[in-house]
């Protein structure tokens, strides 16, 4: 359904305003064993605005093999009209995003957007997403993430690293808004995501599952969509909410994600490595790590500095890790790959 009537012949211009006026949104959602942030997720997204002149489908994606979020599914059927929920029974996130893909494509769908389930929609979260595609010329649009407070239940250390990283996000939603001013779009991820199904078509671009277990097959899709000239636009007003777990609530766990990213990153930036870069590599990680060890004892960005610091050693020591041929196992479900050493720094197994 192409978005604007003028592009056709004015022989199909009355044919194009009838589709103009009405548009079919999929909003996808992959889950895997994390019931309780789902519940919360769509208890909010029952209460959320939506498009004019749109039919919203919400398809959750069960990522489980044993369909372990159907009682869920089930316990909201009469809350959101339009829900559908399949099984993906192969593992992986890439996996199941292309599912949703598929199933978006087999619905003749116009936009497909994605959420996370640990997330919750503020209530005009989808109709400001789809006012910024019907209103641009954008293919692929994102929005920022809120880190939700800490649930109250929590203990004093995690709702301190809950603050940082809320403190943390904010920083870089002001830094996204700030890029998309000066016409340089952040990278979007499927945290916060809309695309146009006829152009992802046409396109031919999937989530790659060579990344399978690494994380970053939203990164890798945003630069093939980009190296394709696919038109973006950021929109500051469509925002969701992040629950962070207990689990993500602590410097172990932060660490290794920074320093999961960094190994991902690396690959995806390097196939092959000079030794002159390798030497400037690890000179910046080793001026990375000395920064992140100083921001425990000045802590110059206030509450986010918590988070920032050890973020900051992490991503150092996976650089270190990606020279000696490391791969990130971030999402690896069967085995916890990273363990802290006693000195604190990452080993793998």
């Amino acid at each position: 359904m192409p978005r604007h009537a003028s592009e056709l012949s004015l022989f199909d211009s009355q044919d194009a305003e009838e589709a103009d006026r009405h548009a079919t949104i999929v909003v996808a959602l992959l889950t895997y064993q994390r019931n309780d942030t789902l519940e919360r997720l769509l208890a909010e997204f029952s209460k959320i605005e939506h498009p004019s002149d749109a039919t919203t489908i919400l398809l959750v994606v069960d990522n489980d093999e044993d369909g372990s979020a159907r009682t869920v599914f089930e316990s909201h059927r009469n809350q959101i009209p339009e829900l559908r929920y399949v099984v993906e029974p192969t593992p992986g996130i890439p996996v199941a995003r292309n599912r949703a893909v598929v199933e978006a494509l087999s619905l003749q769908a116009d936009v497909l957007c994605f959420i996370d389930d640990d997330e919750y929609p503020d209530q005009q979260w989808l109709v400001k997403l789809v006012e910024t595609w019907r209103q641009s010329p954008a293919d692929l649009i994102g929005g920022p993430v809120s880190v939700a407070p800490a649930d109250a239940s929590l203990g004093r250390w995690q709702k301190l690293i809950n603050r940082s990283l809320a403190a943390r996000q904010q920083r870089k939603n002001r830094a996204a808004v700030n890029s998309s001013v000066h016409s340089r779009c952040p990278t979007i991820v499927t945290n916060n995501w809309l695309c146009d199904l006829h152009w992802l078509e046409q396109a031919g671009i999937r989530f790659d599952t060579g990344l399978l277990v690494t994380g970053g097959s939203d990164t890798s899709f945003f630069k093939a969509a980009v190296a394709r000239e696919c038109k973006t636009a950021w929109c500051p007003d469509a925002v969701v909410y992040e629950t962070v777990t207990p689990d993500r609530l602590s410097l172990r766990y932060q660490f290794r994600r920074g320093a999961s990213q960094s190994i991902t990153h690396f690959h995806m930036k390097h196939e092959s490595i000079a030794p002159v870069v390798a030497v400037f590599i690890v000179v910046n990680a080793i001026v990375r790590f000395i920064l992140g060890c100083l921001l425990f004892v000045l802590p110059l960005y206030g509450t986010a500095s918590l988070v920032m610091a050890i973020r900051s050693l992490g991503w150092a020591v996976g650089r270190i890790q990606a020279l000696l041929g490391v791969q990130s196992k971030l999402y690896d479900r069967k085995a916890d790959t990273m363990k802290i050493s006693p000195c604190g720094l990452p080993t793998t197994s």
